[in-house]
């Protein structure tokens, strides 16, 4: 009866979940509706579309919202606006008066792959707010990617990872775990801490085969190349790059790609780094990928976009993603 967004782990007592915007769908005819949750999140609940509840989670509780009552069966969805990395949520259950059939699959599906701007980090706040206020100032739901999906009706994943970059993470934090590393399991926050209680590692990582995208959304390399040096090796991440999209070839024969930079500081490496890598593909006989360069208003919290910002990134890449899946002619 439910449908899914983003990477789950389903167990047979709690779904858990690490990705940011992760998304609960289901139809119901109640007044209240409670939500059995574990980890620290903030959440929104949607009915019909629109935002009629918040909460944030913690220990574990039972969280009841209030809702409207009707003569039919309301759609409703549960989104994870906040970040999990490290750590996880666990979802228990869902409780309603009655719940009507599992809503339908859509025949649009998009992945976003990227760090803090993908995320939406700090996107409710401002250079004036401390950077320790990063919970509550982040909303993934009014994010990018959360936006451009939104808009196609679509099915997705947002598998961003804050501080993350592909061969060097900012200011060199865990090296050990870049977003090749983490990408490759279902609920990345845990991963690290999982492994070292000695969790079957093949139960951890995540089944490509669940979800195919057509088009992937590549926004990875600001934290390569940003923060205090030394930055990453321009050629590994290269190699990291390419490697990258030959395994999302492998796992999804016919994907498309959109590959995404922006200006960053104090070098400016970024885009011209993944101009090389798309000429390069382009050389090489590759027709499924595009490029384009965005430029952002970081007046959000520490730097990053606000939620203007988001929306207009939203806008720039929106008819890239439309005409890569399909999407714009049906």
């Amino acid at each position: 009866m439910f449908l899914y967004d983003g990477r789950w782990e389903h167990r047979s007592d709690f779904s858990r979940t690490s990705a940011p915007a992760a998304t609960v769908q289901f139809k119901a005819k109640t007044d209240v509706i409670t939500f059995d949750i574990e980890g620290e999140s903030r959440w929104i609940l949607e009915e019909n579309q629109k935002e009629i509840g918040s909460f944030q989670s913690g220990d574990r509780k039972k969280h009841k919202v209030k809702v409207n009552k009707g003569k039919d069966f309301n759609h409703y969805r549960l989104i994870k606006i906040s970040e999990t990395n490290p750590g996880s949520i666990k979802l228990y259950g869902i409780e309603a008066k009655s719940f009507g059939e599992k809503p339908k699959h859509a025949n649009r599906r998009i992945e976003f792959i990227g760090d803090s701007f993908t995320v939406g980090y700090g996107n409710l706040g401002s250079p004036e707010d401390a950077p320790d206020m990063v919970f509550e100032k982040t909303d993934a739901s009014k994010s990018y990617a959360f936006l451009i999906a939104d808009g196609f009706k679509a099915e997705f994943q947002v598998n961003g990872f804050s501080g993350r970059g592909m061969v060097r993470n900012y200011d060199n934090i865990v090296p050990q775990w870049t977003i090749p590393k983490l990408y490759e399991y279902t609920v990345f926050g845990d991963a690290p801490t999982d492994l070292e209680k000695g969790e079957q590692e093949k139960s951890l990582l995540y089944d490509f085969n669940s979800f195919h995208p057509q088009v992937v959304v590549l926004f990875v390399g600001i934290n390569d190349f940003q923060g205090n040096p030394p930055y990453g090796d321009k050629n590994s991440f290269k190699k990291s790059y390419v490697e990258l999209l030959d395994k999302l070839r492998q796992y999804h024969p016919g994907v498309k790609f959109l590959l995404v930079s922006t200006k960053i500081w104090p070098n400016d490496d970024l885009t011209p780094t993944v101009k090389e890598i798309y000429q390069s593909q382009l050389n090489n006989g590759h027709k499924d990928l595009e490029f384009v360069e965005v430029q952002t208003s970081n007046v959000g919290l520490s730097g990053h976009p606000d939620i203007h910002s988001q929306r207009d990134l939203a806008q720039k890449l929106r008819p890239y993603v439309g005409r890569l899946g399909g999407f714009l002619s049906r």
